[in-house]
């Protein structure tokens, strides 16, 4: 069974949370608020596991995904959240100036800006503590069940996920996401090790 060790596991976190804080950072002074962005915890799983995940199964929900190419690999990752969350999110982003019957209007540009941000700044500190060349495509918004969007994106067999969860904090509440980052076993290994090694640093 592929798996990987607790400090992998640490390092990798630490990539996300550092991922996160730069991109919380940017994202609170584009709305002049403070957001938080943290990675409690991540899973290594399958794409068998990934579609029978029990609280996103038969969900509507929406994504962001960035599809990537270099020295790491070819892989994506994709920003998720459910669909009354997304919501939630547009409308605290706008800081409460549309009704919430109008934030379906903007969801798609929004969602799109605050994933663009989010996945850059992972695969940029990605790029930049590993020393990986990297090249990212442009970011596409998809919205629908889940299980769909899964089996359109089910990765080829030697590529593992990491489930990353991420807590997403603004005024006051407390919305749950997550990261898929889709990528050869192998790679992810890899890509731990070297991180092990630069964060001692």
């Amino acid at each position: 069974m592929k798996s990987l060790s607790p400090l992998e596991k640490d390092s990798l976190c630490e990539l996300f949370n550092i991922s996160l804080g730069g991109a919380a950072k940017l994202m609170g002074e584009m709305i002049s608020d403070e957001i938080l962005l943290t990675v409690p915890s991540l899973q290594l799983i399958t794409a068998d596991e990934a579609k029978k995940i029990e609280h996103l199964y038969n969900q509507d929900v929406c994504t962001i995904e960035q599809k990537f190419v270099g020295g790491i690999g070819d892989g994506s990752a994709f920003l998720l959240f459910h669909k009354s969350a997304s919501l939630e999110i547009v409308r605290m982003m706008m800081k409460d100036y549309i009704a919430l019957n109008e934030v379906s209007q903007f969801e798609k540009d929004a969602l799109s800006e605050i994933g663009n941000i989010i996945l850059n700044a992972i695969l940029s500190n990605l790029a930049k503590l590993s020393n990986y060349n990297i090249e990212t495509q442009v970011p596409e918004f998809f919205t629908g069940k889940y299980q769909d969007l899964i089996i359109q994106r089910s990765p080829q067999k030697d590529n593992s996920i990491l489930l990353v969860f991420i807590d997403y904090k603004l005024k006051g509440k407390d919305i749950k996401g997550y990261i898929f980052f889709i990528l050869n076993f192998d790679s992810i290994k890899n890509l731990s090790r070297v991180l092990i090694e630069k964060l001692k640093q």
